[in-house]
């Protein structure tokens, strides 16, 4: 069996893990709504709906960076490295949210755990694809 599961185990837990993790903010949302009386579509309300809905926002956002980031270190890397850098996505997006939902402008340290760890990804992604063009060279 030659599929992303098999050749990276690992990394495959985190890209999970970190699908939860927007699984339960987008729950978070729908919760929002209805404690707080905001009907689809409408994305306006009080500041305690915005802050829930805004996290939803933001994690879709950086998951469209995170989740091919960490799949292109794990090929240039390996499973190990990337899962260890990779883990620190999801947890920066919980402490993110936790932080975000008592007060927005506690977001930095979540956001800045996380948005980390894709640049890294990212960067490494990056770094592999150069070593393997210089080597054809």
């Amino acid at each position: 069996m030659n599929t992303m599961i098999a050749a990276y185990p690992l990394t495959t837990i985190v890209v999970v893990f970190s699908l939860f993790v927007y699984i339960w903010v987008a729950m978070k949302v729908g919760a929002a709504r209805a404690k707080h009386n905001v009907q689809a579509p409408s994305v306006s309300g009080p500041d305690e709906f915005l802050r829930v809905f805004r996290v939803h926002m933001n994690t879709l956002e950086q998951a469209v960076i995170f989740i091919p980031a960490i799949a292109l270190f794990a090929s240039a890397w390996g499973d190990l490295p990337a899962a260890i850098v990779g883990i620190f996505w999801p947890v920066g997006r919980v402490v993110y949210a936790i932080r975000y939902y008592k007060a927005a402008e506690r977001r930095g340290l979540g956001f800045g755990i996380s948005f980390l760890s894709s640049v890294v990804l990212l960067l490494g992604g990056l770094a592999g694809a150069v070593a393997v063009l210089t080597q054809k060279i």
